[in-house]
């Protein structure tokens, strides 16, 4: 198989897989990896069509095998990442919060709005978890994004009550360092709130004492706001 007929194949896997002909689109791709083991694509090709016939196995070996071909490409990740998210196994949340990793580490310079995305569904996992930690830290990442991409005052207050809501009904269950990150985002959520009080922020106040009366600290400083 000449390189021309390498391409022919791999535009009728594509085209097999747009036509939804599956089982045509591995023939095609099984055809290129006898020419070319190591064709990133026809890997990839191979790992979505197993996908749509309900064969998880030999789409994730796909997947994988292109990942490690080329492991700075998105295309094999995002497969991995959308195989993942329909399995409710122990093992695949672990191996889907190594793929959020990685396409975290991939969209950082070249998609922030997926980044932010991406970083959304890596605390769910954490906080599915209870690792409210690893919850703190890449939730403060986004902020920290999408202030250096502008985002408005309404916005950040909302991302700083998000992470409240996250954290706040698990107080006991965390270390120190998450209880004053929790802290941290009671007094930004009541800082960025409406100048004018309103029920929103007395609640958040009510919610912020009754945090502090369950944070284990020997001494609590509260800056006034």
């Amino acid at each position: 198989m000449s390189n021309k007929e390498v391409k022919a194949a791999l535009k009728s896997a594509r085209d097999a897989i747009r036509n939804k002909e599956y089982k045509e689109a591995l023939k095609h791709c099984k055809a290129v990896l006898k020419q070319e083991k190591n064709n990133y694509n026809a890997w990839v090709f191979i790992g979505l069509a197993a996908a749509e016939l309900e064969q998880p196995d030999q789409a994730k070996g796909a997947y994988k095998k292109a990942a490690e071909l080329e492991p700075g490409q998105l295309l094999a990740w995002q497969g991995l990442a959308n195989l993942y998210e329909k399995t409710n196994h122990a093992d695949a949340r672990e191996d889907l919060v190594n793929v959020y990793q990685k396409l975290l580490e991939l969209y950082e310079s070249t998609d922030k709005q997926k980044w932010c995305e991406v970083c959304k569904k890596l605390v769910e996992l954490y906080y599915q978890e209870k690792k409210f930690l690893q919850v703190a830290r890449s939730w403060h990442r986004l902020i920290k994004t999408r202030q250096e991409e502008g985002a408005d005052n309404n916005e950040l207050h909302q991302l700083w009550q998000r992470l409240v809501q996250l954290l706040a009904e698990c107080v006991h269950l965390q270390d120190n360092e998450t209880q004053q990150l929790l802290l941290g985002a009671f007094e930004q959520a009541v800082s960025s709130s409406d100048p004018i009080p309103s029920e929103d922020h007395q609640k958040l106040y009510r919610e912020f004492i009754q945090c502090l009366s369950k944070v284990r600290m020997t001494v609590v400083c509260i800056v006034p706001i």
